[in-house]
């Protein structure tokens, strides 16, 4: 992978703004370095005499004495979150949050979130966290954090509530599409360990890749796991499904190494895009392009994603998509497209700037729109025959005259699969994972 432009370390994806707790703001990207050195910056003195003049009545009639530092913080994060969702003030202790983003090991209950329209909505839960555990779900709404109106509280009362040592306990009361009722969750918070890799051999020569974040070492872990597979395929891996739901972002060069694994670098259309980036000036406009090898030598390849699926993610579905390298199936992703770059304003504190649009390879812009699959596939609970709720379902067996087979052989069950090397309900567990498998067995069967 190439970017074509000198790219600054920072972040892309759905920020985990404070990672003790790992609640995210959507989204950090790498950005182009600005440059300010010729940029002369004229500021009305009337406008600053008005802030000053507030600043001055706020400190002589608020009911309590508020320091200067609060109120002139609290004015730039004023500036910042009414330009939009995604720009931010990060004061010393949400500045070193950001610095954990790619250590994958944090304190919290494991959820990606943004905050919308009085609420705080939940993105994904992280893999294997208090949060996933307990069964919060992508779409949930917070509406009240240990008994407290979170319509009441700023977003950063909101975190402080939910944050907190790894043993303690927080409540969490939750909205959810199609549910009645609110849901209670009493969660007990712990150190975060993201493993942002996972694999599984599906009937003995299909590879299952989970992604669950892009960090420094998804790369390597990445690596490792396709050799893994191909091992436990004994060198006869027939296709790969890289599952990317409720995958939340993450670093946007890992996303473009990630990226270019999959991608022969002769054979591509836009000149080898995988992302590219426009805003206002110059140096916001960057380019990553892809130069290296296919690490699967072109096996067939199915991508799933959902509503989950933001910024880092898109950008790796879009670009698979484009370059006609994968088959995208599930259902349309966020729609995060837009890129954040985090400039430093004195030795403690930084802001988090909305700078650019990325755009995927063949110029579809995500922002709000997302990622729209090849094949839609719902996310269904498919209920088992025995099941205690499937008292309707009418099978052959309930049918009158209805002919039994008396053979001694064994009959295959709908939805079983070999899952490294156990018999699984894939149909029954995950509905979509089993029709993206079926959809790469047709594909490998073609070619």
């Amino acid at each position: 992978m190439r970017f074509t432009r000198k790219i600054l370390i920072a972040f892309f994806g759905l920020w985990i703004g404070l990672f003790c707790l790992n609640i995210t703001y959507p989204a950090l990207a790498d950005e182009a370095s600005l440059d300010q050195k010729n940029n002369t910056i004229n500021l009305p003195l009337k406008d600053i005499q008005r802030l000053a003049t507030a600043i001055a009545q706020i400190k002589r009639y608020y009911v309590e004495p508020v320091n200067d530092d609060k109120l002139f913080n609290y004015a730039i994060a004023g500036m910042l979150s009414n330009l939009d969702p995604h720009s931010d003030f990060l004061d010393a202790d949400a500045v070193q949050d950001l610095q954990m983003a790619t250590t994958g090991k944090f304190g919290g209950i494991g959820i990606e979130v943004i905050p919308e329209n009085g609420f705080i909505k939940i993105i994904s839960p992280i893999d294997d966290t208090p949060a996933f555990k307990a069964g919060v779900k992508a779409g949930d709404l917070i509406v009240r954090i240990n008994g407290k109106l979170v319509g009441d509280l700023t977003l950063r009362q909101a975190i402080d509530l939910i944050r907190g040592d790894p043993g303690t306990k927080v409540h969490l009361t939750i909205l959810r599409k199609d549910t009645k009722k609110p849901l209670e969750f009493d969660l007990t918070r712990e150190i975060i360990k993201i493993q942002t890799v996972k694999t599984q051999l599906l009937d003995n020569q299909y590879g299952y890749i989970r992604l669950s974040f892009f960090q420094n070492e998804t790369k390597d872990d990445l690596v490792n796991a396709i050799n893994k597979l191909q091992k436990q395929a004994n060198g006869h891996l027939a296709g790969v499904i890289l599952d990317l739901r409720d995958n939340p972002g993450g670093l946007l060069d890992s996303a473009v190494d990630i990226t270019d694994m999959f991608l022969d670098s002769k054979h591509l259309k836009y000149g080898g895009l995988i992302v590219y980036t426009k805003g206002r000036i110059e140096s916001s406009d960057i380019k990553a392009v892809a130069d290296g090898s296919d690490i699967l030598h072109g096996l067939p390849m199915v991508v799933l994603i959902n509503g989950g699926s933001a910024s880092a993610s898109e950008i790796v579905a879009g670009a698979l998509q484009d370059q006609k390298r994968a088959t995208l199936a599930g259902e349309k992703s966020f729609g995060k497209g837009s890129v954040q770059t985090v400039l430093p304003i004195d030795n403690n504190s930084m802001i988090k700037l909305t700078t650019a649009l990325y755009y995927t390879p063949s110029g579809r812009s995500i922002q709000a729109k997302g990622i729209v699959p090849d094949i839609a596939i719902p996310d269904l609970q498919i209920p088992k025959a025995n099941q205690e709720d499937s008292g309707l379902m009418i099978t052959e067996a309930d049918l009158n005259k209805h002919l039994t087979d008396n053979s001694t052989a064994a009959q295959p069950t709908p939805g079983q699969v070999q899952t490294d090397g156990k018999v699984e309900d894939l149909l029954y567990k995950d509905f979509q994972l089993y029709q993206a498998l079926n959809i790469l067995k047709g594909i490998t069967s073609v070619k």
